[in-house]
């Protein structure tokens, strides 16, 4: 059995708070060694709300993390597909598409699902064009109608 770091919550925000792309090589490459060594019950915290410059460095925590150990990260990893402008959003298609679709699509579909209940077009189009780029298509879903409507909206920005 590997052992994992059990570190305090204010060390996890440190070492996350280390991730920002604007600090010194070294300071990110140590946080994200430091970072992989998370219980899997802690890996959540590397995707943190604030803090964008941080979040492309997230990604590849969770990436170095690997499945099934970075699950509960997942639901985070799916919420940056908001905007595939954002620091890590393409990187985390990425990792999704390492995943495969029996793991990636549950995220992605749930994403799909806020985005409709909120009726954001926006959300909607980056989704499609994460879709897209994992080849899903509407089978892939488990509720193809959440698909078929995320694509008229996205469509509809052009």
């Amino acid at each position: 059995m590997k052992d994992y770091l059990d570190l305090e919550e204010e060390e996890i925000i440190y070492y996350v708070y280390n991730l920002n792309w604007s600090l010194p090589k070294e300071a990110q490459e140590e946080s994200i060694l430091i970072l992989s060594q998370l219980p899997e019950e802690k890996v959540d915290r590397v995707l943190p709300k604030y803090g964008k410059e941080c979040w492309q460095n997230g990604v590849l925590v969770i990436k170095k993390i690997g499945y099934p150990r970075n699950k509960k990260a997942l639901p985070k990893l799916a919420r940056l597909l908001q905007d595939r402008n954002w620091p890590g959003a393409l990187e985390a298609i990425e990792v999704f598409r390492s995943m495969g679709r029996e793991i990636s699509v549950p995220y992605i579909e749930k994403e799909c699902e806020e985005a409709l209940r909120c009726h954001d077009a926006d959300w909607l189009e980056h989704l499609c064009f994460a879709c897209d780029c994992l080849n899903l298509t509407k089978s892939d879903f488990s509720n193809e109608d959440n698909f078929l409507q995320m694509k008229k909206l996205a469509e509809g920005l052009d």
